[in-house]
């Protein structure tokens, strides 16, 4: 699993994610509303490239390549589901 984060500032408004200096020539790029939900999908949670589909993968890797976006592994803590982190409280019956 990886974490991704954006190098670059972006503007995710009305239903796409414009990049400034992504582009060609460094313009700005505006992403389709898919690749858009892409983008805000990888960024929200750790991102296991294998399994997304290989258009999908390839888009994250190209921006990746181009240092748009940067990958680094997700913390353990985050690709542990989470009911396995939190401690249940002791009960009552459990003689504090």
């Amino acid at each position: 699993m990886l974490r991704i984060t954006s190098e670059l500032p972006y503007l995710d408004q009305a239903g796409h994610v414009y990049v400034p200096l992504a582009g060609p020539a460094r313009s700005c790029l505006k992403l389709n509303r898919h690749a858009s939900r892409i983008w805000r999908e990888a960024l929200r949670r750790p991102v296991d490239l294998d399994s997304l589909p290989e258009p999908d993968r390839d888009f994250l890797l190209g921006l990746t390549r181009n240092g748009v976006l940067r990958t680094t592994p997700a913390p353990a803590s985050a690709t542990e589901p989470a009911s396995a982190s939190v401690a249940s409280p002791a009960s009552p019956s459990e003689g504090v």
